[in-house]
C-alpha cells in the first residue's frame, strides 16, 4: 500500500525541525511547518501524479513519494496558517522534550526528502518571524479563507488548493 504521507506523526518532523532551526518560537515552527509542506506538496508530492500522466503511462523512474509531508490541515489565522493541535500542544509543553528519531528513516527517498527539508529550513532561518508571517499573507490559500472582520473564524485551508498554488508559483518561477 502506498503511503499518502511522509510523517504519520506530525511529532517526528516537529523533533527534527527543533535540531535545525535557529529559534523554535511557536510562530516560526508554525511558519516552517507551513512552507514545507507547501513546497513538499509542489515538488516531492507532485512527482508521483506526473509519472502516472506524463504521456498516459508510468514513467520508468517510477518512485513512490508520498503525496503530502504529513496530514495535519492548516487554519487561517490572523498571523497566517496555523495548524491547531500543533498550537495547543506546543503550548501545552507537549513538545518540550521530543527526541530526534529521524535517523530511522534510512532508505534513499527519505534521505532526499530530510536533505529538502533541511535546505528549506536554512533559508527559512534567515528570515524573520513577521517576514515569514508577511510572506504567507500573500497566499491567495490563506487570503481566500481569512476574514478579517471574523478572524477567530479560522477556517480551514484547503491543502490541494494550497500545493496548486505553490507548485504553479514553481513552474512560473522556472520559465522565467
Amino acid at each position: 500500500m502506498e503511503k499518502k504521507v511522509v510523517f504519520e506523526k506530525i511529532e517526528d518532523l516537529i523533533a527534527h525541525l527543533k535540531n535545525v532551526m535557529r529559534t523554535t518560537s511557536p510562530l516560526r515552527l508554525q511558519k516552517t511547518l507551513y512552507f514545507l509542506y507547501a513546497f513538499y506538496g509542489a515538488t516531492y508530492g507532485k512527482i508521483c501524479e506526473e509519472q502516472n500522466t506524463e504521456n498516459g503511462r508510468i514513467s520508468e523512474m517510477s518512485t513512490n513519494y508520498p503525496k503530502k509531508l504529513f496530514a495535519e490541515e492548516f487554519e487561517a489565522w490572523e498571523y497566517g496558517p496555523v495548524i491547531r493541535k500543533v498550537y495547543t500542544d506546543n503550548k501545552n509543553g507537549k513538545y518540550d522534550n521530543l527526541e530526534d528519531n529521524t535517523d530511522k528513516y534510512q532508505d534513499d527517498e527519505m534521505r532526499e526528502i530530510m536533505g529538502f527539508i533541511d535546505d528549506l529550513v536554512g533559508t527559512l532561518n534567515k528570515m524573520t518571524e513577521f517576514d515569514l508571517v508577511d510572506r504567507t499573507h500573500e497566499d491567495k490559500a490563506w487570503k481566500t479563507k481569512f476574514d478579517r472582520e471574523h478572524k477567530y473564524a479560522s477556517p480551514t485551508i484547503d491543502s490541494e488548493t494550497l500545493i496548486n498554488e505553490y507548485y504553479e508559483k514553481l513552474n512560473a518561477a522556472s520559465a522565467i
